[in-house]
């Protein structure tokens, strides 16, 4: 009995799962096999960056339909523990943690390692205040750690559809006391490109009639023409019903750049504006007053 009591012919695999894939499918999955362990340090991959890989690396066909095959044979080889689940990203379903602790004791041990990873806004004593807005909501783990040293928050761009989320970015950019600057990655094609300039002409308008005192700063980190052609990255023709802003060029998904790629061409662009001195000086102050709240959390912890 189902649980709205419906009744289905067949349905596809449920749980885990034995599979004994054919010759040819085994060497795409050797192939994926490769690909995780040659971008280990960037796990987990989106099942996009991984198809554009095998597109590159073994002539995989650059097709949906290869695509959308590509997604089952991930999906088996998981079930069947032939790939970690941890290592393929996938996206749709979000939890929310009550939280709470077991002892006061527990509290206390988290606390000590609270103060342990204590550190301060890294972006303190920077000119300008950065965000990086990313298209795809599958690749901002990723990118959130390429730039998590520094500080910055990396948000979905495609997130901010509505109208309250664009007020809510533009109230938050509109309260700083410094420029904001905001790198974008998403696809070169009509709709990646008409992404951010909507957002930017926007939200634009939104800080100025909130009283902000800078206009932020928007720019492509990817991808661009130029980065097609110095990667040689494979692209695909238009949709003919889709030439927003006169686009003909051909389309370019952001995943198409492998994951140091994309993480060089930010810092990069990051490294532009970043006062690596600045920077220096406040892991110094940083480290001391990390040292003194260990020090302290530690007294409290004997004293109880």
């Amino acid at each position: 009995m189902t649980v709205t009591g419906h009744h289905y012919t067949s349905t596809r695999v449920r749980g885990m799962a034995e599979w004994n894939p054919n010759a040819k499918t085994e060497a795409v999955l050797a192939a994926v096999a490769n690909i995780l362990d040659q971008y280990r340090e960037h796990l987990p991959l989106t099942a996009r960056q991984i198809f554009y890989r095998l597109v590159a690396t073994v002539g995989y066909d650059k097709t949906e339909k290869a695509y959308k095959r590509l997604l089952e044979y991930l999906n088996r080889a998981r079930r069947a523990n032939m790939i970690p689940f941890w290592m393929i990203r996938d996206d749709g379903f979000s939890t929310r943690e009550a939280g709470g602790y077991d002892s006061p004791e527990q509290w206390i041990e988290a606390t000590v390692a609270d103060a342990a990873a204590y550190r301060r806004d890294r972006q303190d004593g920077q000119e300008v205040e950065f965000e990086v807005w990313v298209e795809a909501a599958g690749m901002v783990p990723q990118v959130a750690r390429y730039v998590q040293d520094f500080g910055i928050s990396v948000s979905s761009s495609g997130g901010f559809n509505s109208t309250t989320s664009k007020h809510t970015a533009a109230s938050r950019i509109a309260d700083r006391d410094r420029q904001t600057v905001v790198f974008h990655i998403g696809d070169y094609d009509p709709s990646g490109v008409a992404i951010i300039d909507s957002l930017a002409d926007d939200i634009g308008e939104f800080v100025v009639d909130l009283g902000g005192d800078y206009d932020p700063v928007f720019e492509r980190v990817a991808i661009t023409p130029e980065q097609q052609r110095r990667f040689g990255l494979p692209g695909a023709p238009r949709k003919r019903t889709d030439n927003r802003a006169g686009f003909e060029d051909e389309t370019v998904q952001a995943e198409a750049l492998t994951p140091d790629q994309l993480r060089d061409e930010l810092l990069a662009a990051l490294a532009v504006w970043w006062d690596e001195e600045a920077y220096r000086e406040l892991l110094a102050v940083e480290a001391m007053e990390r040292t003194r709240l260990v020090e302290g959390i530690e007294r409290i912890r004997d004293d109880l």
